[in-house]
This record gives C-alpha cells, structure tokens and sequence, in this order.
C-alpha cells in the first residue's frame, strides 16, 4: 500500500512540473467545447396524440353472429403499420424530404433516417391498462420546426388513411377466399354426390340397411332366424304327430244317428282353398306356403274318400231336417275327436305356413353366403365414397356458415366501427426547442478540459521524467545515494514560486466563472458566437 501511494505522489510530483501546460490544455478544451456546444443546431419537437376506441355498441350483440375480431391483436397491427417501410415513404414525399436526394440510394437512406428519428410510443400518464394500451403518442424532432410539424401530420394522416383502407381491404380478401374455397368444395361435393348415388344404383340389393347393419350383421341375423324356424317347425312336427296319435285311438261318433250329407271335412278343404286364393293375389302357385296347403287339401281328400270323417249324423247347413233331428245328430257326435281333429288340421296348416316361411329363409341365407366375397368389398367402397361425401359436406357447410359471418362483420364494420381513432392532441408547430441540453453538454465539456488538462500534465511528467525524491533516485539507478542539494530559489522570484498553488487554483477557479457565465448568459453567447461564425 505505502508503495502505491508513492507511486502516486511522484506521478503527482512529475505533473506538478507541468501545472501550467495542463491549465493551458483545460482552457483551450473548454473554449473549443464551449463554442461547438453554442453552435450546435436547436432541435424542435412536434407530437400528437392517438386514441383508438375498441369499445362498440354492436360487438356485443353480434357475439356468435359476426366474426370475433381480436381488438388487442388488430391495435397492434396498427401500431406496426403506422413506421412501415410504404408509410414512411409517402410521408418523405408529402413533406419534400426527397427533394434534396439524386439518387435511388440517397432515398432509401432519407427514409432509414426517417424511421429512426420518428418515435411512436403508448402514453404511460392515464389510468388503467386500457389507457396505457390504446393510447399511442407520435413525436419527432428536427432543426426546422415547419418540417417537423409536417413530418407529424404527414404521419398521423397516412395512418389514418391506411388503416381505413386496411379494414376494408382484410375484409374483401376475407370474403374473395372464402367464395373461392366455397366454389371449390361445391365441385367436389357434386362429384362425391355423383359417385355415391351411381354406385348405389350399381349394387342396388347388395348394400347394407339403415337398421340391418354390415354384411356380418346381416348374416348373424338371418341365420338365427333360420335357426329359430327350423327350432319351431320341429315343434310343429311334434306336435301334429302327437295329435295324430291321440286321433287314432278316438271315434268320431257314438253310432247313434246314420250317415248324413256333408262334413266339416269339407268345410277345411274349402278354408284351406280360400287361403289359397287370397295367396295367389300376391304371389304364384310355386310358392312354398301354397304348395304346403295343397298338400294339406290332397291329404283331407284322401282321409275323406277313406272314410275318416266326422259322423255322418252331422247334416250340412240347410239340408232341410228338422231341428229335433238335428239335435240328436249333434249329440251322436264324440266332441274329443272333432277337437282334436280340429287342432290336427291347424297344426297342418301352421307347419305349411312355416315350411313356405323356412324356405324363403334359407333361400336368403344361401344368397346371403354366395355373396361373401362380393358383399364386404362393396359396403367398404360404400363406407369410402360415404366418408368422402360426409367431409367434403362438412367443410363446405363450415365455409358457408363462415361467408355469412363475414358478410355479417363487413355489415356491421359499416354502419358502426369496431375500432375508432380520436386525435386527442393534433400537431402543431413547436415554438421552443426542446433541445439540445447545453447545461448538460457544458458541464461535460468542463469535466473533459480538466480531465484532459490533468492527462497532459501527466503525460508530459512521463515522457520527461526527474527524480522527485532520494528514493526515487535510489530504486531506479540501484546505487546507495549518500546526500541530496535543496532547490536554490533566487530570491527575487521566491515570491511568485510560492504563490503557485493559488495561481493555478485561481486560473482553474477562473474557468470554472466562464462556466457558470456561459450557463447564464448561453443565449446572448450563443447569438453572438454565430454571428462570428456567420
């Protein structure tokens, strides 16, 4: 530590040497600065205030109607808008910036100078963030208070211009994309449509139901049904069986009244003919259920020329006996064995009806099974050419619905805007400059003349060093030195040589009155300095 210190003092020292060459330096610093600082240019300030109004009457009801605009994003769009490249260049040739430039590159860089000197910040002064968001303030500085008024308005007018046309622009190209992709997708909907309804006309027949399912399904289906008649045309043939057993060990009558014309045999028959009759409205004689209750006729003709039929004691309608007669032929017949024949015939019928049903059943299971190749590839080409329709049906309905909104949004924009601009400051030509800050500049000026002033003395000690002390001498040479001479001060100059310290201080504090007469008097300064200067 002690080293340092007294390395420091003979710095000092050495410069001490030079004292006058450093206060020479500092004056001549500051008056150079001081005159530069003087004659730098004023600088003029013109601003104007934007308020953009997001807030709309119509925004609310027209909430899932219109299309949402994001207010936030669309503010800050603008904001990127108003310095854009394009802006920048119409207003350099609104206020004659452009004039002085002879060629494409002296242009381009007026504008690059442009863009930098022209400053678009959000106003911090109100309340709220809404405040602090959408209020925008324009400032820009130059030496002719004319140009920067015009600078600014030209700015202020453009963007206004612009975003106008801006909104109008976004919502027309909108609304030409959306028509375009709309065209295209009816196309493509009219083409899907056509293919799927030629290919249902193609494989009418072979496709699945709306309730029947896929192929899969639909044979599943069909089979246990199969297997539920074959289940219940069993118990049918059981049944019929068991009756015809009980019929054999019965006897028609109890042989009390002779024979008599017609039978109930005959009434069956006649039944069974006309179930006939009704079915060959509808289908042809080939049909299995006809074909069962002709069997079934063939079968009662033939018990009927055998002679198994109820008793003859039972007279058809009208055969003209008497009720007396007719009374005793009614009890001369076995009621079991009438009812058992009865129910003998119906399950007859019943298993006819079946087996006609069976064989249409396994006719369609056959078919069914023939097509198990054929039946899957075209439900899956029907599945495609569906999924294809029902996309492209989608898209073309979200499109649409999306046109309608726009159309409804362009409406809405027209007769009240969503985004509105309020000039709440507008330009005007500034009368005082704003700067440049001089106090300061001088200040600094003073600061670096006696900085530099400190710095020559200094670099003069340097460059002709002397040995200040014993030590000194001593630490450089490496020899012991035994004794030094004291100054001899000639007498008649001893008086100024101690009164060293006070003149440098004086000249020092001196520059420091020239400062503080220049902050005061800086205008009339200033006037008179370009007035030498011309």
């Amino acid at each position: 530590m002690e080293q340092i210190i007294g390395q420091i003092l003979t710095i000092l020292r050495g410069a001490w040497r030079y004292r006058w060459w450093g206060v020479l330096v500092a004056w001549l610093v500051a008056t150079v600065g001081w005159v530069a600082v003087q004659t730098v240019p004023d600088t003029f300030e013109a601003r104007t205030q934007v308020y953009v109004d997001t807030q709309s009457v119509l925004q609310p009801l027209l909430e899932g109607l219109a299309v949402d605009r994001d207010i936030g994003g669309q503010v800050a769009m603008m904001q990127s808008v108003m310095l854009s490249r394009p802006n920048l260049e119409k207003v350099a040739k609104k206020t004659d910036l452009l004039v002085s430039a002879k060629s494409r590159t002296e242009e381009e860089a007026i504008v690059d100078a442009l863009a930098d000197r022209v400053q678009l910040s959000t106003f911090t002064g109100g309340r709220g963030a809404r405040a602090a968001t959408n209020r925008f303030v324009v400032t820009f500085e130059d030496s002719d208070p004319n140009r920067a008024f015009k600078v600014v308005q030209a700015v202020l007018d453009t963007f206004m211009e612009d975003t106008l046309g801006l909104k109008r622009t976004d919502s027309d190209v909108a609304q030409r994309f959306l028509r375009s992709q709309l065209a295209d997708y009816e196309t493509r909907l009219f083409e899907a449509e056509q293919r799927l309804a030629a290919f249902k006309q193609q494989n009418v027949g072979l496709l699945p139901g709306g309730s029947r399912g896929d192929y899969y399904t639909r044979l599943e289906a069909e089979m246990a049904t199969l297997q539920q008649m074959q289940s219940r045309q069993r118990q049918l043939t059981e049944r019929r069986n068991e009756l015809q057993r009980q019929l054999e060990g019965e006897e028609p009558t109890y042989g009390l009244m002779g024979s008599a014309d017609g039978s109930p045999i005959d009434q069956q028959i006649a039944g069974f003919q006309a179930q006939i009759d009704e079915l060959l409205l509808k289908y042809t004689d080939r049909h299995p259920q006809i074909a069962a209750l002709k069997e079934t006729i063939a079968r009662l003709e033939k018990e009927k020329l055998q002679g198994a039929k109820i008793s003859p004691s039972v007279a058809p309608p009208g055969a003209g006996i008497s009720s007396d007669e007719a009374l005793v032929r009614s009890l001369d017949m076995n009621p079991v064995y009438q009812n058992l024949r009865l129910a003998l015939s119906q399950a007859d019928a019943d298993l006819a009806e079946l087996r006609g049903q069976l064989g249409a059943q396994q006719a369609q299971v056959a078919d069914l099974r023939s097509k198990v190749e054929a039946v899957p590839e075209i439900e899956a080409e029907l599945t495609r050419l569906s999924r294809d329709y029902d996309v492209n049906k989608a898209q073309y309905e979200t499109l649409l619905k999306r046109l309608e909104s726009a159309k409804i949004s362009e409406q809405a924009d027209a007769s009240s805007d969503t985004v509105k601009f309020r000039v709440i400051e507008p330009p005007f030509k500034p009368l005082a400059p704003v700067g440049p800050n001089r106090p300061l500049m001088s200040t600094v000026v003073l600061l670096a003349a006696l900085l530099f002033g400190a710095a020559f003395a200094v670099f003069m000690a340097q460059i002709r060093p002397t040995f200040s002390t014993r030590d000194t001498l001593q630490s450089i040479t490496g020899l012991p030195v035994l004794g030094s001479v004291s100054a001899a001060i000639v007498r008649s100059i001893a008086p100024w040589y101690r009164q060293q310290p006070f003149m440098v201080s004086s000249a020092i504090g001196l520059l420091l009155v020239v400062f503080l007469l220049n902050l005061v008097l800086a205008d009339n300064i200033r006037h008179a300095i370009l007035r030498i200067v011309g």
